[in-house]
């Protein structure tokens, strides 16, 4: 049985090394694969859970999925217009989506944003997130979920075996309540 919960800084630090896992597995495996340190991934969830919360699902007590949400004011890397429309005290960010890769396909993003969606404060008006172009399962995941292109970032990446740059296109997508 999967269950999702609400969760701050202390349920983070119960978890804290199984998200570290779950991030690493994420983002440097397979196609999108960059170069993160165990170090670095800490480093980055350590500074998501300073201001932040998740929602996180388990099964059979097993961290398995997390959506991290934080202020939209962390996010030092959103363009211009981003800036300019979205008003920080009423949007919410999406920082981080992420499903262990053997539980993907069982409509677990969709229960994540759900549940997130019910934890949303009442004066919330928008939800930003990014997200890679090239992810079509979780571009689709939040088209179907009602967000919609909005903006974009080019950033400039590290493939983890050659150390070779590689540029990923990012989408900014938006949900308005």
């Amino acid at each position: 049985m999967i269950s999702l919960n609400k969760a701050g800084r202390n349920s983070y630090s119960d978890v804290k090394q199984e998200l570290v896992r779950l991030y690493l597995s994420a983002f440097t495996e397979g196609i999108s694969a960059q170069k993160i340190t165990t170090d670095d991934a800490e480093t980055y969830l350590d500074k998501l859970f300073t201001d932040g919360y998740g929602i996180f699902g388990f099964s059979d007590d097993q961290l398995i999925a997390a959506l991290i949400s934080i202020p939209l004011t962390s996010d030092n890397e959103r363009p211009e217009n981003i800036r300019t429309l979205y008003d920080s005290t009423t949007t919410e960010y999406i920082a981080e989506v992420l499903v262990d890769k053997n539980f993907r396909g069982m409509g677990l993003g969709k229960k994540l944003m759900q549940t997130f969606e019910d934890h949303l404060d009442k004066n919330s008006e928008h939800v930003l997130l990014r997200v890679w172009d090239q992810n079509e399962a979780a571009v689709t995941l939040y088209q179907k979920t009602g967000f919609e292109v909005c903006g974009h970032i080019v950033q400039e990446k590290i493939r983890p075996l050659t150390n070779e740059k590689f540029v990923m296109h990012k989408n900014y997508m938006v949900k308005t309540y």
